[in-house]
């Protein structure tokens, strides 16, 4: 079984501008058009860091007599007075392109009410205010967070419950994600792709687990299908896909954050739980077929294991099983957030993986993130000799369709 796994990379090698700092422009863009509201006066907007394409996209709403103005319009209310656009827009976040460190900011916020509740001995369902904004300026520096919250809240509340900070944020946060998916139905899956990827048509993949919204693989490539399966049945959409035709209340694309709770606390301190990316995924029904697929693997090993462990105790050689499974990971950057995912494809001795990197930096990250998500003592294992494992492979340039 050949197993493709893709993350955002994948969109970017492909010319699509999905990092979030081009999602960010573009909202900011946005704002900006609507307050001009004026077809003729370009020229108060700041197009700087946005894609040509999108730019047209934009313009030619604008200049369809406004038909399609209430477009535009839904779009400023997801994003008017969203607290997450305006705390990314105080951090500086434009021009990155690594969603983890998008995650990391959320996860920033969500710990730093956490750790407040904690230290003042609160619940997120104390009745009592838990802080009185006349204190604020006692507050130490790590706080500042908090206070932005507080802020963003209400003028006129003097004193703040943390369900309240909990609710605005869950709400703020579904109205991002869904402002995320009119983005990339809207305007990235519309767009031309001029170039494609002879590494990904070498694969010949019989499955695809994508950790991105996009429908990009389908648009141009496809996967080897067996007798008495469906299409849908060897994509694995582990975050979810974007669909414009959904409602708000009906998003299933996760964007979240990782556990950042200790082990005697992640079990019993749930308070914030509906940010964590593990339940995303299970409240909005994403599916781990993937599982099935690592299933396979692992019963498929086990008659040529048990005759072969006395022999090879630590490793089996790859070349020694009768069953053999290929990994390849194209545009994924093996951050500790899908740690689970990785390690359960991963370590498995009749798995050969192949991960694609496009650069130097690329594949320096590549290798120290995958120390985190399998150990120093795997990765060197897995790396050299008779039990290899693991090949890091330059990407191929690509092709011009």
């Amino acid at each position: 079984m050949n197993i493709l796994v893709i993350g955002n990379g994948f969109d970017l090698a492909h010319g699509l501008p999905t990092k979030y700092g081009d999602f960010l422009q573009f909202v900011k863009v946005i704002n900006q058009v609507v307050e001009v509201n004026n077809q003729q006066d370009w020229e108060a907007v700041h197009w700087s860091g946005l894609h040509p394409e999108i730019i047209r996209f934009i313009i030619e709403v604008v200049d369809s007599k406004r038909e399609n103005w209430s477009v535009v319009e839904k779009w400023r209310e997801l994003i008017k007075d969203n607290f997450w656009f305006k705390y990314f827009d105080q951090c500086d976040m434009h021009g990155n392109e690594n969603w983890i460190d998008f995650e990391s900011e959320i996860a920033q916020v969500i710990e730093s009410i956490t750790d407040r509740m904690e230290r003042d001995g609160y619940n997120l369902y104390s009745l009592e205010p838990c802080i009185k904004k006349k204190y604020l300026n006692e507050y130490e520096s790590k706080y500042k967070v908090v206070m932005k919250i507080i802020d963003n809240l209400t003028e006129n509340k003097n004193e703040i419950r943390f369900i309240d900070m909990r609710n605005m944020l869950e709400k703020d946060l579904n109205r991002l994600i869904r402002a995320l998916e009119w983005y990339l139905c809207e305007y990235i899956d519309k767009m031309e792709i001029r170039m494609k990827s002879n590494d990904i048509d070498s694969i010949n993949a019989d499955c695809v687990l994508s950790f991105n919204y996009t429908n990009t693989f389908s648009r141009l490539y496809q996967v080897k299908q067996k007798i008495g399966e469906k299409d849908a049945d060897l994509f694995d959409y582990i975050h979810g896909v974007a669909d414009i035709n959904k409602e708000l209340e009906d998003n299933n694309m996760v964007l979240g954050i990782d556990e950042y709770l200790s082990d005697d606390r992640k079990n019993k301190d749930v308070e914030f739980i509906i940010f964590k990316k593990y339940y995303q995924r299970i409240f909005k029904g994403t599916g781990c077929k993937y599982k099935d697929w690592t299933d396979e693997i692992k019963e498929s090993r086990k008659t040529t294991e048990i005759g072969l462990r006395d022999e090879y105790p630590a490793q089996i050689p790859f070349q020694k099983f009768t069953s053999r499974h290929y990994i390849y990971i194209f545009g994924h950057s093996l951050d500790v957030t899908d740690k689970d995912i990785m390690k359960d494809l991963i370590l498995n001795d009749n798995v050969y993986t192949i991960i694609y990197y496009y650069n130097k930096n690329d594949l320096r990250t590549k290798i120290a993130n995958l120390v985190k998500v399998i150990g120093q003592d795997e990765l060197i294992r897995r790396t050299g000799g008779s039990t290899k494992t693991i090949e890091f492979k330059l990407q191929k340039d690509m092709a011009k369709i």
